[in-house]
């Protein structure tokens, strides 16, 4: 675990590093093409969530069997069958160019108790100097 944190820290990771990832991103937040679409809102109200995501594709209607449909496929047990069973995905960890699986837990905040006090300090100073200034809320990465 704690590799796998310097490494994100430091972008060694499939996105880079996470808060210039994030930066470049919420910089774009009012552009009529962008839309957020993060994991605690999904698990607040995945309804929601996906009417929201169907609004701004410009779908004016889901069916009923529509949404039950996109609410299966994106259940947390289906997302980690998926990304298990994916032969690409497999192909590329056996390579090692993707180290892990991309779906853990599906519980909001689990990742936090995971974390030192050490590396809690250091996203919260990466916070305090890349995205505080931009106006992301802490929520989105330090929860309390």
């Amino acid at each position: 675990w704690d590799g796998f944190v310097e490494d994100w820290m430091n972008g060694d990771v499939e996105n880079g590093q996470y808060f210039d990832h994030v930066a470049s991103w919420y910089s774009r937040k009012d552009d009529p093409d962008v839309l957020f679409v993060r994991f605690e809102d999904l698990k607040r109200d995945a309804l929601d969530v996906i009417l929201q995501i169907s609004n701004f594709l410009g779908t004016e209607f889901l069916s009923p069997e529509h949404i039950q449909n996109v609410t299966e496929l994106t259940r947390f047990e289906k997302m980690r069958q998926t990304d298990e069973q994916d032969y690409g995905l497999r192909f590329m960890r056996w390579l090692g160019v993707i180290r892990r699986t991309h779906v853990r837990k599906g519980e909001v905040g689990s990742g936090r108790l995971m974390f030192s006090t050490k590396q809690l300090a250091a996203l919260e100073l990466e916070y305090e100097k890349k995205l505080k200034p931009l106006g992301v809320p802490r929520s989105w990465v330090l929860s309390d």
